[in-house]
């Protein structure tokens, strides 16, 4: 059992450990990379959304969806 606390600890000392973070625009991508990437992850987000209407079950439309937010949020950031 004291094992397992142990474990348990560290994993919540490492999780709130401070993570580094890019403080720089465009370290990693010009602006027109990120710009054309932002718009072809909104380009398939709309397709997608269009196809998936007929969805009868609502997990895999939510996830479905929340994964396209998540593509265009990866896209349009210039810090990534």
């Amino acid at each position: 059992m004291k094992f397992f606390t142990y474990i348990l600890f560290f994993i919540f000392i490492y999780g709130c450990a401070a993570q580094e973070v890019n403080t720089i625009k465009y370290k990693f991508r010009t602006e027109d990379i990120v710009k054309k990437e932002c718009k072809i992850a909104v380009e398939q987000k709309k397709r997608s959304r269009r196809n998936d209407v007929t969805s009868k079950n609502f997990i895999t439309h939510y996830t479905k969806a929340f994964n396209a937010n998540n593509k265009v949020k990866r896209a349009c950031d210039p810090y990534r």
